[in-house]
This record gives C-alpha cells, structure tokens and sequence, in this order.
C-alpha cells in the first residue's frame, strides 16, 4: 500500500469491528501524543509514516502505516 496522505479516509481493526476515520496528520519521524490522558508512541519513517486520525465523534488515535487500510467507497 502506497503512503496515504492528509485528508484520506480509512479503516483499522478494532476490538470485533473495524473504526473508521480521516487522517489528520502524516508524520515521517517517531511521535508522541497524549490522547484520552494516555502516552501513545508510534515510530514514523519516509516509508512507513504514523497518521493523527480524526473520527467522526472528534476522537483522535495514532496509527502506525500498518495498522490501517484505505477506505473504500461503496
């Protein structure tokens, strides 16, 4: 899978059921944000980027490149 970009929508696993959201933020050096009162670490690279996704509720997560997958639009 080709690097996603800020703005692209997608998908990752989560608990039985699969999240959806909008990538805020591309971020090719390691990052570490505070979200919902937790330290969340992902390592970026030119390659294999972490991505700030925005949920529809306002939810922010940070994923890792291999933890998502491009939305696909039905």
């Amino acid at each position: 899978m080709a690097t996603l970009n800020t703005g692209d929508k997608v998908t990752w696993k989560w608990g039985e059921g699969v999240a959806e959201g909008t990538i805020d933020t591309v971020y090719t050096g390691d990052v570490t944000k505070t979200l919902k009162g937790s330290e969340v670490t992902r390592k970026g690279s030119e390659s294999s980027p972490a991505y700030l996704i925005k949920q529809s509720d306002g939810t922010e997560v940070l994923k890792s490149h291999s933890e998502v997958t491009e939305h696909e639009e039905n």
